[in-house]
């Protein structure tokens, strides 16, 4: 699986809460949380790097380079679990499952974010983790958004 670059990443957040400004063309703003536009418009400083961004590899403005480097390691994770980002979105898909009941909201949430079905197995682990963490909808969606499945392409 090769993981998706920190545009398409914070692209497919903001799609899966159904968030993602999908307008052509305008001026640039910075990918603050409060910005729904594609990552492609995003403001680029040469001076300051956007964080986030460049934790998922964006590449540095300043330099050239045949490709761009693929790291993996704990810091995204913790990213995915720590964000206010990723935690905003995760209730935005909330919102989305709220007119299905407890067991179609697995599905649903299996289908928003994984484009399939989740197994039986999924959705009894998914029951363990809400009864565990208070019935958390949203922190068991941020969880799955944490998700190599949801991070990567095959």
């Amino acid at each position: 699986k090769k993981r998706l670059d920190a545009e398409a990443l914070r692209d497919s957040l903001l799609a899966v809460a159904g968030m993602l400004d999908r307008t052509l063309g305008g001026p640039p703003a910075p990918a603050k949380d409060d910005n729904v536009r594609r990552t492609l418009y995003a403001t680029v400083e040469r001076t300051k790097p956007d964080p986030t961004l460049a934790l998922f590899d964006f590449p540095n403005p300043n330099t050239t380079s045949e490709q761009r480097m693929v790291s993996l390691g704990p810091m995204h994770r913790l990213y995915f679990l720590n964000s206010s980002f990723v935690a905003q979105q995760a209730h935005r898909v909330v919102d989305r499952l709220k007119p299905y009941s407890d067991e179609e909201r697995f599905m649903q949430a299996h289908r928003i974010l994984f484009a399939r079905d989740a197994t039986a197995a999924e959705i009894e682990l998914g029951q363990e983790f809400l009864e565990r963490n208070g019935n958390s909808w949203p922190l068991y969606i941020q969880v799955l958004l944490s998700s190599a499945e949801f991070s990567s392409v095959p």
